[in-house]
């Protein structure tokens, strides 16, 4: 796997240290190309985030697919628009015949649902040819977002780690659009509400996500196992 690009771009008018951020990659092996975005970083970005949430709510911008959270819409739009539309372009080009993997970890996998809706309304990759795996993500969207999107992406999973309450956060109207997986035991559910904590939200496979990906994602991966006494 090949890094290509990372962008990053100022997502908040309230707060300039507010930022979102995603890169760009690609495998000649597995011939796949990939966008992944981060998550959510820092207290100003999370005021930013509910703040956005409760006062712009949901809105419709992908004809008959129902509605999405606006803040999140307006994020991904500002990343498209500050150079990760010619970052795709410039990749399909290159490689028209790649799959493409779109993933992210929560505020980063809303980022992926949305990005993926994107690509498809706008034509430019099929669903069949997409792969969406995101983690620790609050739902996107209302009901009709949930049924368009899971009956649109045949390939497309979000991952819970165990009792993380995040994906359960957001109570406005929205709705889970995807197959969940629950780990470290596995299971597959269609929706869960029960037991919920936020204790396992930063920790995925025993990493933990935001401090291992601003580290540059080493292969070594102890320091960033989570500790024994939230196990």
């Amino acid at each position: 796997m090949k890094l290509y690009q990372v962008r990053t771009v100022n997502c908040s008018a309230d707060y300039p240290d507010v930022t979102c951020r995603g890169f760009t990659a690609y495998d000649l092996t597995q011939r796949v190309i990939v966008i992944s975005f981060r998550g959510s970083h820092g207290t100003n970005q999370m005021i930013q985030l509910n703040d956005g949430f409760a006062n712009d709510g949901i809105q419709e911008y992908f004809d008959k697919t129902g509605k999405i959270f606006k803040t999140v819409y307006d994020s991904f739009m500002l990343l498209w628009n500050g150079g990760m539309y010619q970052d795709i372009k410039n990749l399909k080009y290159r490689y028209p015949d790649f799959e493409l993997w779109v993933n992210g970890h929560s505020l980063g996998g809303m980022l992926s649902w949305v990005a993926s809706s994107y690509l498809v309304i706008s034509g430019l990759y099929k669903p069949e040819n997409i792969k969406v795996v995101t983690m620790a993500s609050p739902r996107l969207g209302d009901y009709n977002f949930a049924v368009w999107y899971t009956g649109t992406f045949p390939y497309s999973y979000h991952i819970i780690h165990r009792n993380d309450g995040v994906p359960r956060s957001l109570k406005i109207d929205p709705h889970t659009n995807t197959t969940e997986l629950f780990h470290p035991r596995t299971q597959v559910c269609d929706a869960v509400t029960d037991g919920l904590t936020m204790e396992d939200h930063l920790y995925y496979f025993d990493v933990c996500m935001p401090v291992w990906g601003r580290d540059g994602c080493p292969k070594n991966r102890t320091a960033y196992a989570q500790p024994v006494d939230q196990l």
